[in-house]
């Protein structure tokens, strides 16, 4: 019998390479819902959806993920990495559904000098990090089955990220700015969501890091000089800076360098795990 596998924000950049993903499984059924079709802000349309479609499995991959709009412009949005998760984790109690969704490395507060693991202290610096751990504290509280899975700066194809703005800025022939000081570690998103479908295909339980593997982190310089390099763009019109100078439209308090601890995840899937300069080349290759 097909697992049921009910995908949220279905619409999102997300959204669509995890639903690609699951429709290659030969034993999945996939129900994807774009918020068009399933607000999760909605707690009884979400009640509704749920007992209607009877999942085994919720991969969320609703939310809001602007972090300098989240501090100064768009907080408005944020209940959607809080109350609509609280909404899905309520419905799968109720139902018995093993819920599964995404958070951040902006729960932490980038102080320790090696990268964190799943269980250390969470001490959010900005909105948008209050708001995942927000939403992981609700999840824990209100459910016993479900996955979480932690990452870190996302690109890929059909995204307005930080790849685009780099090759848009540069082949452009404009100066960016881009900070020497800020640490990241880069990950391409379909590899992400390739993790969360073989983790969720092992009923996977509580929270797990993945990224591309970027040791102990490199700076937003370094990614933008490899985007650069690849795209065969004009390497001198990046400007290093350190974060003090650079323009967030506002203050912005992020983490410094909140690099995310792999060993929990490679345990299981080690192969899954690749540097992060081959997942861009890899990238690039196919977006040319």
């Amino acid at each position: 019998m097909a697992r049921k596998i009910l995908v949220t924000g279905a619409c999102s950049q997300l959204g669509w390479v995890v639903e690609a993903l699951l429709k290659q499984r030969e034993d999945t059924e996939v129900v994807a819902l774009p918020q068009a079709e399933l607000d999760i802000l909605d707690g009884e349309l979400v009640d509704a959806t749920v007992e209607r479609l009877r999942p085994a499995t919720i991969i969320n991959c609703a939310g809001f993920n602007d972090v300098e709009a989240a501090e100064h412009r768009l907080a408005t949005k944020l209940p959607v990495n809080t109350r609509g998760l609280c909404n899905l984790a309520r419905a799968s109690a109720k139902f018995k559904v093993y819920l599964c969704s995404f958070s951040s490395k902006y729960v932490f507060n980038g102080k320790n000098s090696e990268p964190y693991g799943e269980d250390d202290d969470k001490w959010p610096l900005n909105q948008y990090g209050n708001s995942k751990h927000g939403g992981e504290e609700m999840v824990d509280n209100l459910i016993d089955n479900y996955l979480i899975v932690r990452s870190d700066l996302l690109y890929g194809a059909g995204g307005n990220d930080w790849v685009s703005r780099i090759k848009e800025e540069l082949g452009a022939g404009r100066p960016l700015a881009v900070s020497n000081d800020f640490f990241i570690a880069p990950t391409y998103i379909g590899d992400l969501a390739a993790a969360m479908v073989a983790l969720s295909t092992e009923w996977a339980a509580g929270i797990y890091h993945y990224t591309n593997d970027a040791g102990n982190g490199v700076s937003c310089y370094e990614f933008a000089r490899a985007v650069a390099e690849q795209a065969g763009l004009d390497i001198t019109l990046l400007q290093p800076k350190p974060m003090t100078e650079i323009d967030f439209g506002g203050p912005l308090n992020l983490p410094e360098r909140a690099i995310l601890k792999l060993d929990r995840f490679k345990e299981m899937f080690p192969l899954l795990v690749r540097p992060w300069r081959e997942a861009l080349a890899a990238y690039m290759a196919e977006a040319s």
